[in-house]
């Protein structure tokens, strides 16, 4: 991954352009991607509870059993581009900006094809040795006759979704509860109970602070108009202590080949 195009206000404040190569693209897709688009670590968990019952002795498996072990083992991803778009913004920011998802929102969804609500990011980031709650949102897109493409711009774009998330104490309210609902799953000392408890700290500080960020995802050559006009704007809007952050994505796979990718055995 190669940086194209960087700006800095401070450590908590600025955009980047990031241009993944073919290589690694093809990787992420076949690998981290799919796994957070599959939920990997809850599908295996299932999978293996059900082959357990199956090996039972003093259990009759049905044809239901035997059918869904095997439809859990030959599970393929079939999402639109967006979907594969927050799911590579996620694998990107835990791996190179210390940010952390603890929950992956499948679990949620009692229909797999059904839309998040309140923010496409909802997590953590560790900026300069302090943790703070992560929002933020995500946009696919391969438009060149706008720089920047209309997703950052119209009226559900990034710009104004982060404008909100911002504006509304009750949004952000409202994805710290979630985020403590989920932590309560977890045992004392889990490092997502931990990054809750600092995130909580330094929301309810004297400073308030908290992160909010914008990736955009692309498969066309970079350009930094893509998002540098975007963060002029906004950063004028979302003032400091709190933290913005726009990057960009230049996925070197056109996006019509990222879900056969992912699929490829």
């Amino acid at each position: 991954m190669n940086i194209i195009y960087q700006h800095n206000d401070s450590i908590l404040r600025g955009y980047d352009g990031l241009r993944i190569e073919a290589a690694e693209c093809r990787f992420h897709l076949s690998g981290p991607v799919k796994d957070n688009l599959l939920d990997k670590e809850e599908k295996e968990f299932f999978s293996e509870r059900l082959r357990t019952l199956h090996e039972d002795t003093g259990f009759t498996a049905s044809e239901r059993l035997l059918a869904d072990i095997q439809a859990l083992e030959d599970e393929q991803v079939n999402v639109q581009n967006f979907r594969i778009g927050e799911a590579y913004a996620e694998v990107v920011l835990e791996e190179f900006f210390h940010c952390r998802f603890h929950w992956n929102e499948l679990r949620d969804a009692r229909n797999p094809k059904g839309n998040k609500t309140g923010a496409d990011l909802v997590g953590f980031i560790e900026v300069g040795g302090q943790i703070l709650f992560l929002f933020g949102e995500v946009k696919t897109s391969s438009e060149t006759a706008n720089r920047p493409p209309q997703v950052m711009t119209n009226a559900k774009g990034i710009e104004n979704q982060l404008r909100d998330l911002y504006s509304s104490t009750e949004k952000r309210r409202t994805l710290i509860a979630y985020l403590q609902n989920k932590a309560r799953l977890f045992p004392d000392g889990h490092p997502f109970k931990n990054d809750l408890n600092a995130g909580i700290r330094a929301y309810y500080s004297g400073d308030g602070n908290y992160h909010l960020i914008g990736v955009l995802i692309r498969d066309v050559e970079p350009d930094e108009r893509d998002i540098s006009t975007s963060y002029e704007r906004i950063k004028k809007y979302i003032i400091e202590p709190i933290g913005l952050k726009l990057m960009a994505l230049y996925l070197s796979i056109p996006k019509e080949e990222w879900l056969q990718i992912i699929n490829e055995r």
